[in-house]
């Protein structure tokens, strides 16, 4: 009887995550400030990759990188491995590769949504 309540309080939880996290990845439209934790270079990273990425839609970073996106990803899943390859080799240092991806994806989502 006991087995019988948590299961179902399992399964409940295990639909309720995927659509918590579904609700959040919509409402991620990019920003346009780099985080305040950054160091004042990684900001210059960040905003200067943010300008870059800003200035290309999807569709066309895509077409630059050779990449194909599937129609079924979400703009925040295109953002990010488009980001992602686009920074793969151009930093040293993985901070400045970080600051580089996340500046890049934000831009992207700024111009899709903005």
């Amino acid at each position: 009887m006991i087995w019988r309540g948590v299961s179902t309080v399992l399964a409940l939880c295990a639909l309720a995550v995927p659509a918590a996290g579904t609700a959040t990845a919509s409402s991620d439209h990019g920003i346009d400030r780099p985080p305040r934790a950054l160091t004042a270079s990684d900001k210059a990273i960040w905003m200067s990759e943010w300008v870059a990425c800003r200035r290309r839609t999807l569709r066309h970073l895509a077409y630059e990188l050779h990449m194909k996106v599937p129609a079924s990803r979400t703009p925040q899943e295109t953002a990010k491995a488009l980001a992602t390859r686009a920074m793969l080799f151009l930093y040293d240092l993985e901070n400045e590769t970080d600051a580089g991806i996340d500046g890049c994806r934000n831009g992207l989502l700024w111009g899709f949504y903005h």
